[in-house]
């Protein structure tokens, strides 16, 4: 049976800061952002990928001409805000508060509000198999734009999160 992935269609609408790539102290924080949910389950860390921090940053650079949100595909969440206004971790924590709407279930029975996209983004970041993260972060229209790429993509229709 093939696996398929839904994409996380739900955005957040909320922030960063200027037209940046992110550098070795933003990779540390934001795998540092990502690592302290998945530790608090006992799951192993997301290791940094280049290859999807490329992907991510062109992304956040088209999200920031274009000065809307929207999905390139599955495996990523995307979060925006007025500019210079949240830090990278505070970007990443708006994902992690859906945890208090989130119930471990089969993939999408995973949200105590009975739709799945209240948690999806939490989801995806403990996704028991995904390994990999990279992102990219943008400014434009006034926002702050952090797109995150994850491999292999969580919210896999009929598994567990973890």
């Amino acid at each position: 049976m093939k696996r398929r992935s839904i994409a996380v269609f739900a955005a957040l609408t909320l922030g960063l800061s200027a037209h940046a790539h992110a550098g070795p102290r933003s990779t540390a924080e934001l795998l540092a952002a990502h690592n302290a949910y998945r530790e608090n389950l006992g799951l192993p860390p997301l290791h940094w990928s280049n290859r999807l921090a490329v992907h991510a940053q062109r992304w956040a650079d088209h999200l920031a001409e274009l000065g809307q949100l929207e999905h390139s595909g599955p495996g990523q969440n995307l979060a925006m805000a007025t500019a210079g206004t949240m830090s990278l971790t505070q970007l990443v924590d708006l994902w992690g508060s859906e945890q208090a709407n989130f119930t471990d279930g089969d993939f999408p029975a995973i949200s105590t509000t009975g739709n799945w996209s209240d948690v999806g983004h939490y989801s995806q970041m403990v996704w028991k198999t995904t390994t990999e993260v990279g992102c990219g972060f943008a400014e434009g229209n006034g926002f702050d734009l952090l797109v995150c790429d994850y491999n292999p993509p969580g919210n896999v229709m009929g598994e567990r999160p973890y």
